[in-house]
């Protein structure tokens, strides 16, 4: 009787460290890392921060919902500079981190140069920002929700030889040629009229005289900026003040409201060629507007947009991997269409993408919605 007490009075022990030890041993879902490396220090670092909150605010929507399949989702942010050599440090440390992907560049030329380090290493790539075309039509491990300068060229002309421009002054940024040296390439060989290239690099070559003088004694009916956002504005800003009355035009780079900022009334009326319309009434994006207001004090624009997409994109891609990796996500992120608060998102083969082409017109400190090019 006394044996069997003591039996029973250790069961009830065992059985209740056990109740007290177990829950203290479940251990906690391993998060999985994404990593978001972008220029936000360099110039056009403003618009850096933009990028970085919307994918922030995705990434918490995403962990609210449950994560990816109970797994909490970790943004790792970090700042290339806009520097080769910190681009390739960020995107190794990113790795060595073991991200199931990284999310970047914002500029085509940072994206060039960090593709040959990640693609070697068996990391995935992906970018809203980057339309070179020397990544596009390549079965690899990058992909991208912007569309490439083909498309853009084609449509800038569409656009320039339907309001009948004969004559245009490119004003081309070469602190990212990928872009403006694709964009020109393809830009020519639509366009039925004469185009005059001028060319600086906004890190060392602010010569703003010899700038806006081979612009003015090119005579342009149209001046077209290849440039980021405040370079665009200054651009814009010079030009009026020397004498130019003309129209202007810029690519999707200076969709951002710093060229707001820094163009003034210079910048009013100039047409932006881009695949982000503004205005946008679609629920999503409306839900969206709004929580990045009440949350990051910031209004939504073309930048947190496109880096919320993708966050969101990424998540539903990866909640469908059976394991997660480089070649799964690929596998996964190509296997549907994706309908997102900017529109409808499909990739081919290549995980390159074809979008609507918008123009959308500066009028009174606002960015409109013209129509589809």
């Amino acid at each position: 009787m006394h044996i069997g007490f003591l039996r029973a009075a250790s069961l009830i022990i065992v059985f209740f460290l056990l109740s007290v030890l177990l829950p203290a041993c479940k251990q906690t879902p391993e998060p999985i890392k994404i990593g978001l490396a972008i220029n936000l220090s360099g110039r056009g670092g403003m618009a850096g921060e933009h990028i970085r909150d919307g994918a922030l605010l995705a990434v918490r929507e995403v962990n609210e919902g449950g994560g990816i399949n109970g797994r909490p989702l970790i943004l790792l942010v970090r700042d290339d500079e806009n520097n080769k050599d910190q681009i390739k440090k960020v995107d190794q440390s990113l790795i060595n981190e073991g991200v199931a992907a990284i999310v970047g560049h914002s500029y085509s030329a940072n994206t060039i140069t960090a593709y040959p380090l990640v693609n070697s290493q068996d990391t995935l790539l992906i970018t809203g920002y980057t339309a070179t075309n020397k990544l596009s039509g390549q079965d690899d491990l990058f992909l991208r929700t912007s569309v490439d300068c083909t498309l853009y060229g084609q449509k800038a002309a569409e656009l320039f030889n339907r309001r009948q421009v004969k004559s245009l002054a490119v004003i081309m940024d070469m602190v990212n040629p990928g872009f403006a040296l694709d964009y020109v390439q393809y830009l020519k060989e639509y366009f039925a009229g004469t185009v005059t290239e001028v060319r600086f690099t906004s890190k060392d070559d602010e010569d703003w005289p010899r700038i806006i003088g081979e612009v003015l004694a090119a005579g342009p009916d149209m001046v077209f900026s290849l440039a980021e956002a405040s370079m665009t504005g200054v651009a814009a800003q010079k030009l009026r003040k020397a004498g130019y009355n003309g129209p202007l035009a810029a690519s999707i780079w200076a969709q951002d409201p710093t060229l707001l900022d820094f163009g003034g009334k210079a910048v009013d009326n100039m047409s932006i060629i881009t695949f982000i319309p503004e205005e946008n009434s679609r629920p999503a994006y409306l839900t969206f507007a709004e929580r990045l207001q009440s949350e990051f004090k910031e209004k939504a624009n073309a930048r947190s947009a496109r880096s919320y997409e993708l966050i969101m994109i990424l998540a539903d891609a990866l909640k469908r991997c059976t394991v997660i990796n480089a070649r799964e996500l690929k596998k996964q992120l190509l296997a549907k269409k994706y309908e997102t608060l900017l529109g409808e998102v499909k990739f081919d083969q290549y995980g390159d993408v074809v979008r609507t082409i918008y123009e959308v017109v500066v009028s009174d400190g606002h960015f409109r919605t013209k129509g589809v090019i």
